[in-house]
């Protein structure tokens, strides 16, 4: 995987393996370093990604824990949203409410718009006022009338005189927050995952700017990756540098050798490319976070 700045994409892609013209015969200890360079260097940790120096914590993809975070309690975020003025999109429909776990982790989905459960009162400005965030599913409502769209939504409102003032609105789930200086503006890393049957995820980190007194923010930091791949459970003491030696050098979601669909198969094995994600030549750079070795002997390296 690589990380790239700006609106650059990059890949989490777990596995790697040699490929000159076919891959590598199996062979113990076929370590992924006889087509790197010989002696990876420790790899310290990224400081343009808050969370990189703890690998573990980087890979966590579990959900925000609000109570870190949150000023309100349940009971008064209605009422606390109504005197900021701040409107949830809802239908108008007063047919029996039936919410349901549309995530398989507990969090109820009300298939009635917003509901205040999913706002949340953080001080994301820095000036000591609480604002609110809004991380929940997806609702629009415009001429056309009420409807719910496919994945979730962030919505960002700064209070600024006693006023709820919307300063940011993007797909994806709030993920983590990292606090700034004293008085200064936190970060955020959000999750978006892909619509329509589209396998990927993205992680996109935002960084605030402000104008005067109005705080808003620009995703500076993306890493994609796959559904379905595999994530360690035991990780190298000290992450590894890399460099790629061969002229050739595929990446695999997963730490073995799966071969392309065959005619009739399910589609979903990455489009006749078998678990093979992407290809990389001589001298692509790296970090080596994990291994693991195959029935075979081939050791595979999870990678960024």
């Amino acid at each position: 995987m690589r990380i790239l700045s700006t609106a650059a994409c990059a890949l989490l892609l777990a596995a790697c393996s040699e490929r000159p013209a076919a891959d590598p015969p199996a062979k113990t200890d076929a370590t992924p370093g006889a087509a790197l360079t010989a002696a990876p260097s420790a790899a310290p940790p990224e400081a343009d990604l808050p969370d990189f120096g703890d690998v573990r914590r980087f890979l966590d993809m579990d959900s925000m824990r609000w109570a870190e975070w949150d000023r309100s309690a349940p009971g008064d975020r209605a009422a606390r949203l109504a005197a900021l003025g701040i409107t949830l999109i809802r239908s108008d429909s007063t047919g029996p409410r039936e919410p349901v776990d549309a995530s398989g982790g507990g969090d109820e989905y009300d298939p009635y718009g917003e509901n205040p459960r999913h706002f949340h009162f953080v001080d994301f400005s820095g000036d000591g006022v609480a604002d609110v965030i809004y991380s929940g599913p997806w609702f629009e409502r415009n001429e056309n009338g009420f409807g719910a769209l496919e994945g979730r939504q962030i919505k960002l409102f700064q209070v600024m005189e006693g006023r709820g003032v919307q300063v940011m609105r993007h797909h994806g789930t709030v993920q983590r927050i990292f606090r700034g200086r004293a008085g200064q503006p936190v970060s955020f890393r959000a999750i978006h995952h892909g619509c329509c049957a589209d396998p990927q995820w993205s992680i996109d980190y935002y960084r605030p700017v402000r104008t005067g007194d109005t705080v808003r923010y620009e995703a500076h930091q993306k890493v994609l990756g796959r559904e379905g791949i595999e994530i360690p459970t035991a990780f190298m003491p000290t992450p590894r540098r890399f460099t790629v030696n061969n002229d050739r050098y595929l990446l695999r979601a997963t730490p073995g050798i799966d071969p392309p669909a065959k005619d009739g198969e399910d589609w979903y094995p990455w489009e006749g490319h078998g678990n093979a994600l992407a290809e990389y030549g001589r001298g692509a750079r790296g970090i080596a976070l994990a291994e693991r070795t195959d029935a075979t002997g081939r050791v595979w390296w999870f990678v960024r």
